[in-house]
């Protein structure tokens, strides 16, 4: 039943951390969407990820609203 992205409010991707190395998290808040290292607890502007997208943070992109973007 729920297994979109759209309904997700985070998703696995395979993007290295900036920070650590270790794979973010996309988050959507009721706000905005981030990116997020579960490892090492950083949060990053979703923009700064965008040339690096790959097709978990695709798919859970065409859920988001744009004016969350």
């Amino acid at each position: 039943m729920w297994g979109s992205y759209r309904w997700a409010r985070s998703a696995q991707t395979t993007i290295p951390c900036k920070h650590c190395g270790q794979p973010l998290t996309v988050v959507r808040s009721c706000q905005v969407v981030y990116m997020q290292c579960e490892h090492c607890k950083k949060k990053g502007d979703l923009n700064d990820y965008i040339a690096q997208m790959d097709d978990a943070l695709e798919e859970f992109m065409e859920g988001v609203y744009c004016d969350r973007v």
